[in-house]
């Protein structure tokens, strides 16, 4: 009686060991800074968003310049998130890995185009003719349907025309 037991109590066991590594697969950790209440690391379900994060933090303080948040962005792990205040020259932040940010630096200044399958909402926003609207519907038509195998695929996305799509040529690149 005492080895069933004893076998009952080790599968529990590692059926517990088994349930935490599965957990900690699907969570996320980011790192939230600026005019938010609770700046701190936070780990979330690995499908979160940035509007998840706020409200689990209890949001933004009075000084938070609350126009240049895109709540819907998906969040990654690793990923540093900041809220810039009102007056502040950055506006919200959001980067990844540290080696990755190296990474796009490097490739940023190599070519000074914008890799439209990566570039975040602010980035976006740094194309001749791209504002918080179209730097918008680029990510979620990216987040859609999925990369750009070229830069003329910014056609499909609503607001590029021929006109917008000449202009830009030189300016994005797809990876």
């Amino acid at each position: 009686m005492q080895i069933e037991n004893l076998i009952k109590k080790m599968a529990t066991n590692d059926k517990k060991t088994t349930d935490k590594a599965t957990e900690r697969k699907d969570r996320i950790i980011v790192d939230l800074k600026g005019a938010v209440k609770k700046p701190a690391v936070y780990t979330l379900k690995q499908d979160s968003r940035v509007n998840d994060l706020l409200l689990l933090t209890g949001g933004v303080t009075d000084q938070a310049d609350t126009k240049s948040i895109n709540l819907a962005q998906k969040l990654t792990d690793e990923m540093v998130v900041y809220v810039a205040s009102i007056g502040e020259d950055k506006s919200v932040e959001i980067v990844g890995t540290k080696a990755h940010d190296d990474v796009d630096s490097a490739t940023a200044q190599a070519t000074d185009k914008i890799n439209i399958n990566t570039a975040d909402l602010a980035q976006l926003q740094k194309l001749s003719g791209v504002g918080l609207k179209k730097a918008q519907d680029i990510i979620d038509y990216r987040e859609q349907n999925g990369k750009f195998n070229q830069p003329e695929d910014l056609g499909n996305v609503s607001g590029f025309g021929e006109k917008s799509l000449e202009k830009l040529k030189g300016s994005v690149a797809v990876d």
